[in-house]
């Protein structure tokens, strides 16, 4: 599948835009999902939601973007109770696509650099991304500044989560999402 082909997947399963179409997409996954109508979804409940009904099961096979993109949608929304901190509630529902998109786009980049695939980037693996960075608009010009800014705990290595605030930051942006 080529790139263009899964940001157009990606377009067409996580509808996030606020559209009356899309919205009305939205409500249709989410009923399929909520199987038990509870009103909440749990992050199991996701997990396989984004395998058996969005069918997404290649791309959503990596637990890091379901759980950021988990825990962005529920702190983006002040909890009125203890279960609203577990749960996905249907008026969060929107934002957990757009934030699993988003956190997909990061995990790709993520790899890219991350050339060993030990899920860690090295200062040698960041220095090396330079010109890919700059693809994504990253200014690498001073990367030694760049690596303390990214590497928060200053333990010589970089992991996902670290890399997504880094990347939030810096507006990152893949070249090849069309977006």
């Amino acid at each position: 599948m080529s790139s263009a082909e899964v940001w157009a997947e990606l377009k067409e399963k996580l509808p996030y835009e606020r559209t009356d179409e899309e919205k009305k997409k939205r409500m249709e996954q989410w009923s399929k999902i909520d199987v038990n109508g509870n009103g909440y979804l749990s992050l199991a409940e996701i997990d396989k939601g984004m395998r058996d009904v969005v069918d997404l099961p290649t791309l959503f096979d990596i637990k890091p973007v379901l759980m950021r993109a988990f825990q962005a949608a529920k702190s983006a929304s002040p909890a009125k109770s203890d279960k609203d901190n577990d749960y996905i509630q249907k008026n969060e529902y929107r934002l957990l696509l757009q934030y699993l998109r988003q956190y997909y786009e990061y995990w790709l980049a993520f790899e890219r650099v991350d050339t060993d695939g030990d899920r860690r980037v090295s200062y040698d693996e960041f220095e090396k991304a330079k010109d890919t960075m700059a693809k994504w608009g990253i200014d690498l010009s001073d990367p030694k500044a760049q690596w303390k800014e990214c590497d928060k705990d200053g333990g010589g290595m970089v992991l996902f989560a670290e890399f997504c605030d880094w990347a939030i930051k810096k507006n990152l942006d893949l070249e090849d999402d069309d977006e």
